[in-house]
């Protein structure tokens, strides 16, 4: 079966975004630097079509700090 892939949003104090993600239990993941929301929701999207081709659901991690 398929782990999930979690992701949490993060909002830095200079106004940039991070992606941080984990597959089940595994290590995190970040990708930092993203300029602005969109580019975060992008990359989302990309992420989903990716993990949709292992059967892996990916959901926001419960109290993620920023929401799209």
């Amino acid at each position: 079966m398929a782990q999930t892939v979690t992701y949490s949003i993060v909002d830095q104090p200079d106004g940039r975004f991070d992606l941080v993600v984990r597959l089940g239990s595994g290590p995190l993941h970040a990708r930092a630097g993203f300029l602005t929301l969109a580019e975060v929701e992008d990359e989302l999207v990309f992420l989903q079509v990716l993990m949709t081709a292992f059967g892996a659901p990916v959901v926001r991690a419960a109290g993620s700090e920023c929401k799209l």
